[in-house]
């Protein structure tokens, strides 16, 4: 059976609660609406709350799972290590089967591109990105390799290159927080429902990544994440080389294809998650990011949907989530957090693109937030979607001040 996430919750009798109730043992968070004049609609549970998860496919042989408890680092991280199971045994074969027994074929190649990338892409750059903030297996050097495995060997076969993620999600995102001019993937200086803005966007990560991403270690001085960097890159490069010269048939489906697809998954979400940006308070984590509620993607994410916790403290365990949620209620009403119910980042994303605003205030959930017509959570929408001009130059470290979140 599926395992299920459980935490305990508060209680309260509030309408739009900065505090949760409960009813059948999940708790109320607050109501559909904005909470205004013709705008308090039904309440919402929190569903996420124990919900069945749904990363992996299939458990591995009960002997793999007692090794793997003895060395997870966190034994809640099972889900990740049985999706990476998963992935070795099926997806690994296949793609050796494509450059060895196989005739080339771009039917076989668009055939493993199209299911391996349905089955799996999402849940392993999610499973990659927790396992990179909270190392997956316990320290010691057998344990190292295997960690340091997930970004070197198993991105590149999803079109990232191999050992830049660490560098570009942990050190370049999460510590320069969606800045323009600092994070290589900041959303801030876009017009966020403009299509033609995310081209640009992608064009400029997928073909500036190559050179702003070790351009940006090497000027913090960051000597090793440069060389670990730049190395990866010229190694992905040189696989798709020698490769090329094997099988190029099978390389355009399983190296090519796959890095446009990752590219363009990955700067879709970082999109779709930093399109709402307060514009009086861009640094503040709870005005940069958004939580979406009760859709099946927080199931097959380790509840990526809970993105605004995820960066005021990127510590937190997934399967926490849900839980801190309930109990920074408050939190997010006080700093006028953005909530949606029932849709993910991609219906977001999708939604903006098509300017269907008040689809997105229909989904809006007000956990304590100030009342809001209908029209007034659209206005807000609206103006956390603007592009943001550029910061100022800093006079000095000394001199430079960050917005708490």
């Amino acid at each position: 059976m599926r395992h299920r996430v459980s935490g305990s919750h508060g209680s309260s009798t509030m309408c739009a609660p900065t505090t949760a109730k409960t009813k059948p043992n999940v708790p109320v968070v607050g109501r559909l609406g904005g909470g205004g004049k013709g705008a308090v609609g039904k309440e919402v549970y929190l569903h996420d709350l124990g919900a069945v998860r749904g990363e992996y496919f299939f458990k591995p042989p009960r002997f793999v799972t007692r090794f793997l408890e003895r060395h997870l680092n966190d034994v809640r991280d099972m889900e990740i290590a049985w999706l990476l199971f998963n992935i070795l045994v099926t997806m690994y074969p296949s793609l050796i089967a494509l450059f060895t027994v196989l005739p080339p074929s771009h039917l076989l190649g668009a055939t493993y591109l199209v299911v391996f990338n349905a089955l799996y892409l999402q849940r392993f750059i999610l499973a990659m990105h927790y396992s990179t903030h909270k190392r997956l297996f316990k320290r010691g050097f057998l344990a190292n390799l295997a960690n340091k495995s997930i970004l070197v060997l198993m991105a590149p076969i999803f079109g990232i290159p191999s050992n830049t993620y660490a560098l570009h999600h942990i050190v370049m995102h999460h510590v320069d927080n969606n800045e323009w001019n600092k994070d290589l993937s900041a959303t801030e200086g876009y017009q966020r429902d403009n299509f033609l803005h995310w081209v640009v966007y992608w064009v400029r990560f997928v073909a500036g990544s190559w050179v702003e991403l070790p351009y940006y270690a090497f000027s913090k001085k960051r000597w090793g994440l440069f060389a670990q960097c730049a190395g990866g890159m010229a190694a992905s490069l040189a696989a798709l080389v020698w490769l090329w010269r094997i099988n190029p048939v099978a390389t355009g489906w399983t190296v090519v294809a796959p890095f446009l697809v990752a590219s363009t998954a990955m700067m879709f979400g970082n999109w779709s998650q930093h399109a709402f940006v307060c514009p009086k308070h861009p640094r503040c984590n709870y005005r940069l990011a958004y939580t979406v509620l009760n859709h099946p993607d927080n199931q097959k994410s380790f509840n990526d949907g809970f993105h605004t916790l995820h960066h005021v403290n990127s510590q937190i365990h997934w399967t926490d989530f849900p839980t801190k949620f309930v109990e920074k209620l408050g939190d997010h009403a006080e700093k006028d957090a953005l909530v949606f119910n029932g849709i993910g980042f991609f219906d977001v994303g999708v939604a903006l693109f098509f300017h269907r605003h008040g689809f997105l205030a229909d989904r809006y959930v007000n956990v304590g937030q100030k009342p809001r017509t209908r029209e007034e959570v659209i206005e807000l929408l609206k103006e956390r979607l603007r592009p943001l001009p550029p910061p100022p130059p800093r006079a000095s470290p000394t001199t430079s001040t960050r917005v708490a979140s």
